[in-house]
């Protein structure tokens, strides 16, 4: 990403090389100038990407850059110490370029500096400090006639009055400054402004002018395609102005869209800020687990980043939370640790010396922290090594279960297919077998007719016979139709079937029919093979009683048993018959094998003058 960045950068100042020349020493003062620019204006969104950057090209440029391109340079490194949280480095940094720019007589960039000064300044509590900066600010704006800038000194004493609580003297210089970016057509600094006045509006109670405010910037914000740690910030002070009208929900929604972006772009200070937010948050929702690990995440990089007042209010919090939750022994540890911060506080100028003597030092490494600091090297390296190994076993074990996933997929799919052309196979052979031998036999009836045309009796069999084979042609063309049909796909409907069957052929014979089906028939999956069989055997069970039986009554029972199996049977009434002395035929013979196919049995129970009992079993699925 950084690598990315640097390249961006670099491409966009190479169209700086006719830059005013006369201002600088040589070609390569005028680019490392354009470069500050860039760097400054990516500073928000890859602060240490820029920070790297910074510090590379001020490592090589003290023996060719001027005054005014190394003050536009520690311009741009300051604005990034500001984005990453590091607050004390940002005001050494901008002050460095304060200087320079006053060496170099850069009106314009001692007007840049002192704003920018006053913005860390303000967010460091410091607020005579700040004024002192913009009150500079302002006097060369209007010496110059410099508009754009003197409306940003506007907005910048209207952000420094809020935070001092005039908020008399604070809307009214945000007020301007608004107007002013807008007429400008200044997206970036009136959605700034925006902000500004949304956080004035919160603290005049007025939450609902707040989102007015806000909504505007938003709709800037998408039409320009605003930075993300723009979008970020308009997402935290929407979220704001929820919490104070006790939308907690569409609070935390706010906060959560915030502190994402602010992960994603690394931004410590703004990451522990928005934490902060989500524990608070959680907090007012009685959902204290998650409160706490929020505001411990807060704490931990507050603590990183020597941001004491964050942790101050973070610890206060953590206090007033554990105390309400009856853990007191936490709510006493958190209170005494906010007395401590509360002291240091006051020792904030103690801290800045400290940190300004750290960046000295670890500027300035030695040779044992060197030697140190490559056996680290080695380690990490070795690690990586480590890394690289599990991340290669991790992708032939990606690949392989892809694969094997793949070959799963499409052995079920071979077998989907092979069904269906099985069901297409026995489509076409039943077309083939019953509807094309019936039509055959009414093409045969129906030439004897018209040849024998004369002979009226002659011709009212083979119509007759035309009638029986087209009502035959008819049943079997249903069938087949209701074979297909997936929204059949269940036992019920199959017993569905065979009772309609069965009144067809009992009702003109005068046999009484008793069916009784399972209650749960429907909830029984049976696919289109094994349902066409089960109704072929039904059918010609029943139509073998009531052809041959004699019988007045049929009963068909179906069941589910305990061995998840299906029984049907099927019993007459009828004279029976003894299975030894009967000639057997292929009837018998189709009906096992049937039952065969489905993996079932078919038991015959028959005798001279007792009726006969036919019962199929069979597996469900």
């Amino acid at each position: 990403m950084r690598i990315r960045v640097i390249i961006v950068l670099l491409l966009a100042v190479s169209f700086a090389n006719g830059y005013a020349q006369s201002r600088f020493k040589n070609e390569k003062d005028s680019l490392l100038f354009a470069q500050a620019d860039s760097a400054f204006a990516s500073a928000s969104g890859h602060s240490d990407s820029i920070l790297s950057l910074t510090k590379a090209l001020l490592a090589k440029a003290t023996s060719y850059a001027g005054n005014l391109s190394l003050a536009n340079m520690h311009n741009a490194m300051g604005w990034a110490y500001l984005h990453k949280g590091f607050l004390d480095s940002s005001v050494n940094s901008l002050y460095t370029a304060w200087q320079l720019f006053g060496k170099a007589s850069d009106t314009n960039g001692i007007i840049r500096a002192c704003i920018n000064i006053s913005e860390v300044y303000t967010k460091q509590n410091k607020i005579a400090n700040a004024l002192q900066y913009l009150t500079q600010a302002d006097s060369l704006c209007t010496a110059t006639g410099n508009i754009p800038y003197h409306t940003n000194v506007q907005r910048q004493l209207g952000v420094v009055y809020r935070e001092a609580k005039d908020y008399k003297r604070a809307a009214a210089y945000l007020n301007k400054a608004l107007a002013g970016f807008q007429q400008q057509q200044d997206d970036f600094r009136y959605i700034s402004t925006g902000i500004s006045l949304s956080i004035l509006y919160r603290n005049l109670k007025l939450p609902d002018s707040s989102l007015y405010i806000l909504d505007q910037c938003n709709a800037v914000a998408s039409r320009q395609a605003a930075s993300p740690y723009r979008s970020a910030m308009i997402q935290e002070h929407i979220a704001e102005s929820y919490y104070q009208k006790e939308h907690f929900n569409k609070a935390l929604e706010h906060y959560s869209n915030a502190y994402t972006t602010f992960k994603k772009i690394n931004n410590k200070g703004d990451i522990a800020y928005e934490a902060m937010n989500m524990g608070k948050t959680l907090w007012k929702l009685q959902r204290p687990g998650d409160a706490e690990q929020y505001f411990t995440e807060a704490y931990r990089i507050s603590d990183t980043l020597k941001m004491l007042n964050f942790q101050y209010d973070i610890a206060r919090a953590m206090a007033d939370m554990h105390s309400e939750n009856g853990n007191f022994k936490k709510a006493y540890q958190y209170l005494n640790n906010a007395a401590v911060l509360r002291d240091s506080i006051d020792l904030s100028e103690q801290v800045r010396l400290t940190t300004e003597l750290k960046e000295k030092f670890e500027t300035g490494k030695k040779e044992n922290e060197i030697v140190l600091l490559k056996t680290q090297n080695e380690l990490t390296e070795a690690d990586n090594r480590k890394n690289r190994l599990l991340q290669y076993l991790f992708g032939v074990l990606f690949i392989a279960s892809v694969l094997i996933g793949w070959l799963l997929f499409n052995r079920v799919r071979i077998k989907r297919r092979l069904n269906e052309q099985l069901l297409r196979n026995q489509i076409a052979g039943d077309l083939h077998d019953d509807i094309g031998s019936a039509l055959s036999v009414i093409d045969i009836s129906s030439r004897i007719a018209l040849a024998k045309k004369e002979d009226a009796g002659v011709v009212a069999g083979q119509l007759q016979k035309i009638k029986q084979y087209t009502a035959s042609t008819m049943d079997s063309m249903s069938d087949i139709v209701w074979s297909v049909n997936p929204g059949n796909d269940n036992f019920g409907s199959v017993m569905t079937r065979v009772r309609e069957f069965a009144a067809e052929v009992c009702e003109p014979l005068q046999i009484q029919l008793k069916i009784n089906m399972e209650s749960a028939s429907d909830r029984i999956p049976l696919d289109a093979n094994k349902r066409r069989h089960v109704l072929l055997l039904c059918k010609e069970i029943i139509n073998n009683a009531v052809k041959y039986s004699r019988c007045s009554l049929l009963e068909v029972n179906s069941e589910v048993t305990d061995h998840n199996r299906i029984q049907i049977t099927i019993t007459d009434n009828g004279t029976g018959f003894d299975p030894d002395t009967v000639k057997k035929g292929n009837g018998l013979v189709n009906m096992k094998a049937r039952a065969t196919t489905l993996g079932g049995d078919l038991i015959l129970n028959t005798s001279a003058g007792k009726g006969t009992s036919v019962q199929l079993v069979f597996p469900i699925g």
